[in-house]
């Protein structure tokens, strides 16, 4: 690790698994050196919080409330004509590409299939996301629910037309809801760099459905002189992160941050995307910084679901992603120092305010329950310190206290 760091973010985890990167687990370890925030002034720390003093300075956030949709007409890499449907943008890249945890969609309207002997899905498309990790689903109620028409599109794929051996429709439900659906994880992606897609997520042209004997079209969209398919976003899943009492959760007893519905601890609602944000600490002329956070994960490692860590030191102009996590380790097991990260960000230099952001992800059929019953994360005592070395009057360090208790 670098001396020039600004910020060290230091997360205090129990065994964590870093998404798309590793899924081994760390060992556990108890932790008990907390900071004596009276008297410590090497490092002077400059924000502290045991949870035990209120909610005073966080905030949360139900994300999915003001997504809004990727999917557009464009005439960007257009496959025919001047334009076809395209699920990513202009906002991280030149050449175009998408953002991490999309869940987006492009539905085909309602269509009565009454008729069709044989329908059919056909559609020309290209993609470019993150193998094994972003994928692009086709998808057809049945019942009433969607599922699934093929594994999901993942990697590098050039324009393909499919043609007319494309998804026979006869099994699923008539009058037909069909449509694409783009879901991208917590990390890897063109907004984090680590992903480079070009023109990625996905795009589509030529969408019909048709009747393979009588070749009767009953839909059809070409983004051109023809368009009427209709993009989307899940529906505002709530806010669930609050503070909690439950025996066991806190790293120092009774109070924590969980995400999560009281009425059932066992499973966490489906399609969250909740952020919990700390309060702002100043850090004008603060060379370097250390983050500790104390965090209790029940997150199972099987469904995808996720929690991410980020961080700011504009005071939420900017936001570095630091690591997107799973991890499931038992309701009672404790607090402990693996997985201890420290990331470089000095490239965020100078630095005026600071703030670290907790935000909890899951799929369509939730979180939980863990192996032991529980599910989510929860998260403790943090604080932050300065070894800057700067000398600082306890009247100040008692200012910034007060600020929050």
């Amino acid at each position: 690790m670098r001396k020039t760091v600004l910020c060290v973010l230091t997360v205090i985890v129990i065994a964590a698994a870093f998404v798309a990167v590793a899924t081994a687990k760390k060992s556990v370890a108890e932790y008990t050196e907390y900071p004596d925030v009276t008297t410590s002034r090497s490092p002077v720390v400059l924000y502290y919080d045991d949870m035990e003093g209120g909610t005073a300075g966080w905030t949360s956030v139900d994300n999915t409330a003001v997504a809004v949709p990727h999917f557009h007409v464009d005439p960007y890499m257009a496959y025919e004509g001047s334009n076809s449907w395209w699920c990513g943008n202009f906002d991280y890249d030149a050449d175009g590409g998408y953002g991490n945890s999309w869940d987006d969609r492009l539905a085909i309207p309602t269509t009565d299939l009454t008729g069709a002997t044989y329908p059919i899905l056909t559609y020309a498309y290209r993609h470019d996301s993150e193998a094994a990790y972003d994928f692009t689903y086709v998808q057809a109620e049945s019942m009433g629910a969607y599922v699934n028409l093929n594994r999901g599109y993942d990697g590098v794929q050039a324009w393909t037309d499919i043609g007319v051996y494309g998804f026979v429709l006869v099994a699923y439900d008539n009058p037909l809801n069909a449509r694409f659906r783009f879901v991208s994880d917590g990390a890897y992606s063109d907004e984090d760099g680590a992903y480079a897609s070009v023109a990625g997520a996905f795009m589509c042209d030529m969408v019909k459905v048709f009747d393979y004997f009588s070749g009767y079209v009953y839909f059809y969209d070409n983004a051109d002189d023809q368009v009427f398919m209709v993009p989307g976003v899940p529906a505002s899943a709530g806010d669930y992160w609050h503070q909690i009492t439950r025996k066991c959760p806190a790293a120092s007893d009774p109070t924590s941050w969980w995400c999560g519905d009281d009425a059932d601890t066992s499973l966490i609602p489906p399609n969250l995307n909740n952020s919990l944000i700390s309060p702002p600490v100043s850090i004008t002329g603060s060379v370097t910084c250390t983050l500790h956070v104390l965090i209790h994960s029940e997150v199972p490692t099987v469904d995808n679901d996720y929690y991410t860590e980020e961080v700011t030191v504009d005071g939420g102009a900017n936001w570095t992603m630091t690591g997107a996590w799973w991890g499931d380790f038992g309701q009672c097991d404790g607090w402990g120092t693996s997985g201890i990260i420290g990331t470089d960000i000095s490239s965020l230099l100078p630095g005026t305010v600071f703030q670290y952001k907790l935000t909890m992800y899951t799929t369509d059929n939730g979180c939980g329950p863990g192996t032991a019953g529980g599910a989510g994360i929860m998260l403790d005592d943090t604080w932050l310190e300065d070894w800057t070395g700067s000398p600082v009057e306890e009247t100040t360090w008692g200012a910034v206290k007060a600020m929050y208790r």
